[in-house]
C-alpha cells in the first residue's frame, strides 16, 4: 500500500514478527563475531570427540555443553527480537515508511521515528527483514519490514550508508 506522502504502508499480519525475527537471526548468524564463535565451538566439539575416542571420559560433556549453550543463545536471541518486533508491530496495526531528501520516516505502534541518513552505518536485507545499523559500528540495529521500502529506496539507503 502507498501512503499519501509517497511512502509505503502495510497492515501487520500474524506471521510478520516471526518472519522478521527469522531474517534478523539469519543476518546475525552471518556476522563475523558469530562465525568465529560457531567455528570455535566446532573445533572444541571436534576436539572433545577425539578426546572421548582416545579414552578421556569427561571430554564429551564439554562439547555437548558448548552446543547447548550456543543453541540457547541463538534461541534466546530469536525470542528477544521477536518480542521486540511484536511490541513495535502488533497484529492488525499499520506500519509506514517514507524516504525524504535526508531522512527515513517510519511509523509503528511505538510511534514515529525520523532517522537522518547521516546516522546509517549499514543497511542489509535478510528475507522479509530490513536491518538498519545506526550510530556507531557497535550501535543498535533497527529491524523493519522490507516491504515498507521499494528496492530502489533500499539501494539508495545502502549507497548512503557506504559513504
Amino acid at each position: 500500500m502507498s501512503t499519501p506522502e509517497g511512502g509505503r504502508s502495510l497492515v501487520v499480519d500474524e506471521q510478520l514478527a516471526s518472519r522478521l525475527a527469522r531474517g534478523f537471526l539469519r543476518w546475525q548468524l552471518t556476522q563475523p563475531s558469530w562465525i568465529v564463535l560457531m567455528s570455535l565451538t566446532a573445533v572444541i566439539v571436534a576436539l572433545s570427540v577425539v578426546l572421548t575416542l582416545t579414552g578421556s571420559e569427561g571430554a564429551a560433556w564439554v562439547g555437548v555443553a558448548l552446543v547447548v549453550i550456543l543453541s540457547g543463545a541463538v534461541i534466546a536471541s530469536w525470542v528477544a527480537v521477536r518480542s521486540s518486533i511484536l511490541r513495535a508491530y502488533p497484529i492488525g496495526s499499520v506500519a509506514t515508511a517514507t524516504l525524504t531528501d535526508d531522512a527515513l520516516h517510519a511509523t509503528s505502534a511505538l510511534g514515529t521515528s525520523e532517522i537522518r541518513f547521516t546516522a546509517f552505518r549499514r543497511v542489509d536485507a535478510a528475507g522479509d527483514a530490513l536491518l538498519l545499523k545506526v550510530g556507531s559500528r557497535l550501535g543498535p540495529v533497527a529491524v523493519m519490514p522490507r516491504a515498507l521500502l521499494s528496492e530502489p529506496d533500499i539501494a539508495r539507503l545502502r549507497a548512503i550508508s557506504s559513504r
